[in-house]
Formats: structure tokens, C-alpha cells, sequence
């Protein structure tokens, strides 16, 4: 069963995907601090950087945004500029500083790197994604019927007009000329309206914010494969029952209020907890190891009490790796582990035995939405995966460099603190009367919170109704947040 949970929180906007039970997807959004990924704006070259052959780009933000030249030579550019690719030999060629573009935020800031931007620009629907400057009709990799793939893209090239290409996405598999025809005019109508908006405006301005949180979600993740879809409140509920009815084929989704903590309800926190650990263990007795860096990810796996079914090494390797290739590929998706992916497998001699984790690797990563590529295995039974970076993985979100080691090892983040706290807030909110919470942590939790996190903290306050106060204990080293003392003041 295929279950979505939904929940809104005091500043954070929550979306689970189950899979009978186990968690598959994960995403959260502030509703004060909205991501950046996929807004377009107008923005300005501050400075060209020829050596780089990239360029600085004001689009109002607080770190200027980088596009590089490859993100630059877009259909839009060239068509704009009425330029060849074969004349362009540097960067200065293209554009000038002071100069206008329209971008797209195309990856978050990750580390010491700035937002990434480019002038490929990109509008997406439930079953398009609308190309401008661009007569191409390309359809979903993903759709693998060659029929249903010919008879997609002949409506593409039926509906197109003027110069506003499309992608065809896996969603529009079965789908009549009507229904998509209707996405397409409501999407290039979009594009001129921000295209309108550019001409009027100055530089920098934000013309488009990216699809809300349940947008995307729906956008991306809702199918016909989908039993459940489980919401907190009546707004939410509203929304989504307003996204469904838009779109045909969702009849037979189950959409279920409850009042409740759902993450609690269906075992999501523990979940979203374990994603923090290095070591994963499989339900066979072996694991999994995860160490990341800023540019690499490498994945260890290790038999542990797995001793397999017969006699044959080789045969216990493989079925000991497959089964770990599978919670790899789920590991990858929950953590947003991107960059470089290394698997270090368990050692096997036959040659055979590579190309079937290769395929299977293959295989499991297709459905990911983040570009994959499986590159093969090494003479050292090394599977290397590169992963398009967008925004940062969810062990470095949830965690930072502890100062006291220099960095050797790490300490929760702002965000995983507040993660914590909340769902503590909701208990006792969902299931009390109480007005107050005293809750007890260690020295360096203790002093993110009442020094770095009090406005926080405040609008938690202020959108519970619950005064929150904090103890130190000095004695403890333990990452744990746990209520002292709890009631109600009169």
C-alpha cells in the first residue's frame, strides 16, 4: 500500500511517502525561509569571472547567484541574442556585466557554493514541462511502451506553437490530446505573464516562486498508484481534494482527515531519526555504512550475521549485496545523497555477478527523480553513481561540524533541534491542557536554543499557546530533549 502523510507543524510544512508502512520519501519546507530551487528572476551580471567562464548574478538574494557557461548557452540565450554556439569562444562573448537576464535557480546553496542559476528556463505541470525559446518535443525516458512514446510525441508536435517546446512526463502515459493540450496553453499563458513581468520590472526581482510543498508533491509523487492520502486539517485537506478534482484518474484515492499526530501515529519520526545514523542494519543480518563529504558519498556493506543459505561464497555474496542495493537506493533517495556515490560490496570472483548489481542498480535508481547514472563497477568490485546536486543532503541539513573537535565529528543543527521540539510541542499540545513546558538538554543544545534559536522558539510559543523554557545539564552528552516539568499556570 502507497500512502501519503501530510502534516503542517508550527513552522514546517511536512510530506511523508509510505510504501506498507516503510518510509520512501521525505520532504519539508519552512513557511517562513521558502526555497529558492526553481523560482525565476530577473537578475543582474555583477561580474564576469572569464577564467571560470561564469559570471556573478544579483537576483536579490543574499549571496549572489552563479551561472556558468554552459547554463548560459541555452536555446532561450542563442535565440535571444541571435548568436551561433560555434562563435562563441569565451564567456565575455555572451554577456556583458550590467546586463539583464531572466534565470532560474537551479540548485541550492550547499556548503561554501552559491545558489547555482540558469537561462534554460523551465515551467512545470502534471504531465508537461513547458521548454520557451525552444520547438522540441521530447518525451519521458521513463515511458518505455515505444507505441504510447510515438503516440505522445505526435500530440507534441500537434499542440506545439510558436516557440515553446515540451517535455512529456511520465504522469501523461494513456492520456488523450484534450487533457494535454489544456496544460499546455495554461503553461505557455504562465510563461507570458512572467515574460511580461520581466519587461516591466527591475533588476533584481523574483517574477515566479516555485510550486508550494503540496504542489510539488503532487506534481511529482501523486499517481494512480496511490492508496491514501492523509492529512491533519481542513485547509490542507481542501488543497489537496482541490488538486485532485483539477486532474482525471484520482477518483479512487482515499483522502483521510485526522486529527491527530500522524507522524507519530505511523511510526515517521523514529524513520526520519534513523537517517541520522551512519550505520543502517538489513533485515538479513548484514548492513550498510554510509560516510559522506562535501563532494563524496561512500557506501559499505558489510555481511554481519548474514551467513546465507548454501555453501557457495560468491552465491551468499551476491544475494548479501543485492539485498543491500535495494535499502542503497532508498537510502539515497531519503538522504538526497548526491555528487560522487561509491559502493564497496562485499568481495565476489565472478565476473558475471557485476553486470547483475550493475543492472539491478540501474533498475532501482530509474524511478529516482533526481538525475542518476549508474557509471559501472571497477577491477576492485567499486559501483560508482553520479546523482545531480540540487539542494543539500539530509544528514548535512540535520547536522553540523562540532567546534569542540574541530570538525572530526558533528553535532545536531538548528534544524534537527527544532525538528525535535516541535514534535514534542505537538504531544503535548495535541494530548494536554498544559500552558508550560520545562525541557532539559545538554550545554550545547541549551545554548543554540536560548541564544541562536529564541525567535523560533518564540513563534512556536506564540502559535501553541505553550510558554517553552529550557534547563541546562551539565552532566549530560546525550543529544536527547526530554520534558522535565509540564502544566498549567494560572
Amino acid at each position: 500500500m502507497r500512502q501519503l502523510i501530510i502534516t503542517s507543524s508550527f513552522s514546517y510544512e511536512k510530506v511523508a511517502i509510505l510504501i506498507d508502512g516503510s518510509l520512501e520519501e521525505f520532504f519539508y519546507e519552512n513557511k517562513n525561509e521558502y526555497s529558492s530551487l526553481s523560482n525565476i528572476y530577473k537578475g543582474k551580471v555583477i561580474d564576469i569571472l572569464p577564467g571560470m567562464q561564469a559570471v556573478f548574478v544579483d537576483i536579490g538574494l543574499e549571496k549572489n547567484a552563479y551561472l556558468y557557461i554552459d547554463e548560459l548557452l541555452s536555446n532561450k540565450t542563442i535565440s535571444d541574442k541571435n548568436l551561433s554556439k560555434d562563435e562563441i569562444y569565451n564567456i565575455s562573448d555572451i554577456v556583458k556585466k550590467g546586463e539583464e537576464l531572466m534565470v532560474q535557480v537551479i540548485r541550492e546553496p550547499i556548503g561554501e557554493k552559491n545558489v547555482a542559476v540558469t537561462t534554460d528556463i523551465s515551467l512545470a505541470g502534471k504531465y508537461l514541462a513547458l521548454i520557451p525559446k525552444n520547438m522540441e518535443v521530447n518525451v519521458s525516458k521513463r515511458i518505455v511502451n515505444k507505441i504510447e512514446k510515438k503516440r505522445l510525441y505526435d500530440i507534441g508536435n500537434k499542440i506545439l506553437s510558436e516557440d515553446y517546446g515540451m517535455v512529456i512526463r511520465t504522469s501523461a502515459e494513456g492520456l488523450d490530446e484534450k487533457v494535454l493540450q489544456e496544460e499546455y496553453n495554461l503553461l505557455v499563458n504562465k510563461y507570458k505573464k512572467i515574460e511580461k513581468e520581466y519587461g516591466y520590472s527591475y533588476a533584481p526581482k523574483l517574477l515566479q516562486r516555485h510550486n508550494t510543498l503540496l504542489e510539488k508533491v503532487f506534481f511529482e509523487y501523486i499517481n494512480k498508484d496511490v492508496d491514501e492520502v492523509y492529512v491533519e486539517d481542513k485547509e490542507t485537506k481542501n488543497i489537496v481534494s482541490n488538486l485532485l478534482s483539477k486532474y482525471d484518474g484520482y477518483n479512487n484515492i482515499k483522502l483521510i482527515d485526522s486529527y491527530t499526530n500522524l507522524f507519530e501515529t505511523f511510526n515517521i519520526e523514529k524513520q526520519i531519526d534513523e537517517l541520522n545514523d551512519r550505520k543502517i542494519e538489513l533485515d538479513n543480518g548484514g548492513s550498510i555504512i554510509i560516510d559522506s563529504t562535501e563532494a563524496m558519498t561512500v557506501i559499505d556493506v558489510n555481511s554481519g550475521k548474514f551467513i546465507g543459505t548454501n555453501s557457495l561464497q560468491d552465491d551468499t555474496s551476491l544475494t548479501m549485496n543485492l539485498v543491500a542495493l535495494k535499502e542503497i537506493a532508498r537510502q539515497i533517495r531519503l538522504r538526497n545523497i548526491s555528487g560522487i556515490i561509491i559502493i564497496d560490496f562485499i568481495d565476489f570472483r565472478k565476473n558475471d555477478f557485476s553486470e547483475i548489481l550493475v543492472n539491478k542498480a540501474k533498475e532501482l535508481l530509474k524511478q529516482d527523480k533526481a538525475k542518476t547514472k549508474v557509471l559501472g563497477m571497477t577491477k576492485l568490485n567499486l559501483m560508482e553513481i553520479t546523482r545531480k546536486r540540487n539542494r543539500e543532503n539530509f544528514y548535512n541539513s540535520m547536522n553540523e561540524k562540532c567546534k569542540a573537535c574541530n570538525g572530526s565529528g558533528t553535532v545536531p543543527s538548528s534544524l534537527q533541534i527544532l525538528f525535535k521540539i516541535e514534535n514534542i510541542i505537538r504531544k503535548v499540545h495535541s494530548n494536554t491542557s498544559c500552558n508550560f513546558v520545562i525541557l532539559k538538554c545538554n550545554e550545547q543544545i541549551y545554548n543554540k536554543v536560548t541564544i541562536e534559536l529564541k525567535n523560533e522558539i518564540w513563534l512556536m510559543e506564540e502559535k501553541s499557546n505553550i510558554s517553552i523554557s529550557f534547563i541546562k545539564d551539565n552532566n549530560s552528552l546525550s543529544n536527547i530533549i526530554e520534558i522535565e516539568k509540564m502544566g498549567k499556570k494560572g
